[in-house]
């Protein structure tokens, strides 16, 4: 009786190290980054057949809505070689994203195949913290905020926006960087709840230009 059980799933586990083997990809990961202006990109995965049967490609499961697929043709003869689009379509995103698309094949459970995208989308204005607070644990000192310039879009900060009723913000050059500056805030009232936004925007000689945020809130 166990010897019954055991053989079939054994027969199944084979046939699916068979089927991945017999694909074989001319690369299953790439390293990707988008201009300012690009609202998608896009990656190309090439798979051949190598095997003696003919394979289905079934379907192809994403890791996010903002990831898609194009096959070029989803039977594969032996020798046959078809073509993966795999797209990405940007959104609001930014920095390093990490997406995968599964591959499955007719009566596998499991993906024979992970294809991988890492998409890096430059970030412009980058605030480092994004959040700065005070609460009545913490210390009544200025918080420090490190904006970095993306040189290769953007070279200059053109404005630096806030509520001057209620916070002072003093801009600094970071030393022996010229795309870094410093900003110090600090609340007026640390007896008043706040919440509010910095706003800081860049630009470069040819007209682009860039924003980022940072929250500040102030809890009495």
């Amino acid at each position: 009786m166990r010897l019954s059980i055991i053989l079939p799933a054994l027969c199944l586990c084979l046939v699916h190290m068979l089927s991945a083997s017999d694909l074989s990809w001319d690369r299953t990961e790439v390293k990707l980054e988008m201009k300012p202006d690009q609202k998608e990109v896009r990656a190309s995965f090439k798979v051949t057949n190598k095997g003696e049967d003919r394979i289905r490609i079934s379907r192809i499961k994403t890791s996010c809505g903002c990831t898609g697929s194009i096959i070029d043709r989803k039977i594969l003869k032996p020798g046959d070689t078809t073509e993966i689009i795999a797209t990405f379509n940007k959104g609001k995103r930014q920095g390093l994203n990490r997406l995968q698309l599964d591959v499955f094949i007719d009566s596998q459970a499991e993906a024979v195949a992970t294809l991988r995208m890492n998409v890096e989308i430059p970030e412009l204005v980058e605030a480092t913290p994004r959040v700065v607070y005070w609460s009545p644990s913490g210390s009544k000192s200025e918080r420090r905020v490190t904006v970095t310039l993306d040189e290769r879009y953007v070279d200059s900060i053109q404005s630096i926006g806030y509520d001057s009723d209620k916070l002072n913000v003093v801009e600094e050059k970071a030393p022996g960087d010229n795309a870094s500056r410093t900003l110090r805030i600090t609340p007026k009232s640390y007896d008043e709840l706040y919440r509010g936004t910095v706003v800081v925007k860049a630009k470069r000689k040819d007209g682009r230009s860039a924003e980022t945020q940072i929250l500040t809130l102030v809890q009495p």
